[in-house]
């Protein structure tokens, strides 16, 4: 299946999941949605690069999914399209104006980790929060903490990581992190990290996340490498980046339980690919 057409899947996913699964967080894709604007937090499957200084010279075509030059072909402008709001402009090319932070914005880097990974010039999961932070005390400044707190609780916030911190991990001559864990730790490692991530949002007023999980990174071609037989997917990729969806997943269902007023939903991209991989045949390919 051609790229903008998985996309576009991946995108139908997020619909049924929100609409179908959880009423209570009332998205509705008319002109009257409830949510006021989009804020976003990922790697390359949010961003083509616009984000990270100089990617394109640095890093060449490293990102896993390349954008083709456009950001228009990702599952956030998609799903922004769909509820018909304004899609988020990216972080290094909006002006500090009010106007530009209620329309949503865009805080993914391609290559972002939810591990800091040392010297590399990769924007962390951290740095991409206190960029969110800053924007919601900007907010609070211009609105006033009430008018604020009521925008932002109204506002999606769509968070996808995680694919990068798996490549370093298995790609260990060019990482730091994996030769210090097992991979049971490394996974517990990276949920805890976005579980904190979902606490801090809410703890400044975020009420409605959209947490993606990792796609099977042991069917990509950078990937295939790992399987041992070069037959079919990389099994062991594969079952480590499903156990840790297993695990934010059940992370994510505790937090809706346990954080009044939360609406948080977890994205099973993983489930969606598989489908594609393992029946080509009914959506147009062999």
């Amino acid at each position: 299946m051609a790229n903008r057409g998985l996309v576009h899947a991946l995108c139908f996913v997020i619909f049924f999941v929100i609409s179908g699964k959880h009423d209570a967080l009332e998205l509705r894709f008319s002109n009257q949605s409830s949510v006021k604007a989009m804020y976003i937090l990922g790697d390359s499957s949010v961003d083509c690069g616009g984000n990270t200084p100089f990617y394109n010279l640095i890093h060449h075509s490293l990102s896993l999914y390349p954008c083709n030059g456009s950001d228009s072909s990702l599952v956030p402008h998609l799903l922004a399209k769909k509820m018909n709001l304004s899609y988020a402009i990216p972080f290094y090319s909006q002006n500090g104006t009010i106007h530009d932070l209620l329309t949503g914005v865009n805080f993914g880097a391609a290559h972002a980790t939810i591990l800091y990974v040392g010297s590399r010039g990769y924007q962390s999961l951290n740095q991409q929060l206190r960029q969110t932070f800053e924007t919601i005390q900007l907010l609070q400044l211009w609105l006033g903490q009430e008018f604020a707190t009521e925008f932002i609780e109204s506002s999606l916030f769509y968070l996808s990581l995680g694919k990068d911190d798996f490549i370093d991990y298995f790609h260990s001559n060019s990482s730091r992190i994996s030769p210090r864990f097992s991979g049971q730790n490394f996974t517990h490692i990276l949920v805890n990290q976005m579980t904190n991530a979902i606490r801090n949002l809410y703890a400044n007023d975020a009420r409605k996340i959209v947490c993606a999980g990792i796609l099977p990174l042991g069917c990509a071609p950078r990937m295939l490498s790992m399987n041992v037989d070069r037959r079919g997917c990389a099994s062991e990729v594969n079952m480590l980046v499903s156990e840790y969806n297993t695990r934010l997943e059940e992370k994510i269902v505790a937090l809706n339980a346990e954080l009044s007023g939360a609406h948080i939903i977890f994205c099973d991209v993983y489930r969606a690919i598989m489908e594609f991989v393992n029946n080509p045949q009914n959506y147009g390919t062999i």
